[in-house]
């Protein structure tokens, strides 16, 4: 949204708290008595009416200022209908909001699987791109790096271990050369093993998945922002401890969030 829009939906939003805090003393007091409340706290504010009745926190002050213990009758009601107007416009920006798919690469020679994850993930909102090997994977994330300017385009990159002309791990070290920060997951039949080359080769803790795997739990991991974090700190904890000693750690994360 641009800055116009932004100060549209601010006026807008200033207007309806204005209303609400009109009606809400004519209610009580008349319009008389509306007059007479404003020129009182204008005087003690300093401050146009404008500037108090589109300000609820500077209108709530004053109230307890000029009322004291009754002040809380008007603004009880006054404050709950603006708390409503606040809930339907973050209903509206949220519904109006573009909702963009976690965008996914997936790498896997193996023609029936990728048939699979992408039929079953499509049909959850996401974008798939497949690819049958991992040069062709690696080719596929330049060229959105490329065409996009954006080292983020793929939220996860899904790579089998075993695939012919690249690895999964060939293909990972080349991706985390473009993006250090990529979230990754490799789908492996020998879990420990390859979280010890990976840890053996790229020196950094990744997400594996253990293979036969259903797909609601790697949708699961997909969606599961924690794992990426808890390996990230990982990745970055200093202390001084051995690779078998990570699998462990890299382990505990993935049995506990899985």
């Amino acid at each position: 949204m641009n800055n116009s829009g932004i100060e549209s939906n601010d006026r807008k939003h200033k207007n309806q708290i204005s209303e609400i805090i009109q009606e809400g003393l004519i209610d009580l007091h008349g319009r008389n008595g509306y007059k007479s409340i404003m020129q009182t706290m204008m005087k003690i504010s300093r401050k146009t009416e404008k500037e108090i009745i589109t300000n609820y926190e500077l209108f709530a002050e004053l109230t307890e200022g000029v009322f004291g213990k009754s002040s809380n009758k008007i603004l009880q009601p006054i404050k709950l209908e603006i708390q409503k107007i606040g809930e339907e416009n973050i209903y509206q920006e949220e519904k109006q909001a573009p909702k963009i798919p976690i965008r996914i690469l997936i790498a896997d020679d193996d023609l029936d699987i990728l048939g699979l994850y992408k039929a079953f993930l499509e049909a959850k909102g996401k974008e798939i791109t497949l690819t049958t090997d991992g040069r062709k994977c690696v080719e596929a994330y330049k060229r959105k790096y490329d065409s996009q300017q954006s080292e983020n385009y793929f939220d996860v990159v899904i790579l089998d271990q075993k695939m012919p002309f690249m690895t999964g791990l060939q293909a990972a070290a080349e991706i985390l050369s473009i993006n250090p920060q990529q979230r990754i997951i490799f789908a492996s039949g020998y879990i420990e093993k390859t979280l010890l080359d990976i840890l053996t080769k790229l020196n950094r803790a990744i997400a594996v998945i253990e293979k036969p795997f259903s797909l609601d739990v790697l949708e699961h991991m997909i969606d599961n922002v924690t794992i990426f974090e808890k390996l990230e700190k990982i990745n970055i904890n200093q202390q001084e401890r051995n690779n078998k000693q990570k699998v462990e750690e890299i382990m505990t994360v993935l049995q506990n969030q899985i």
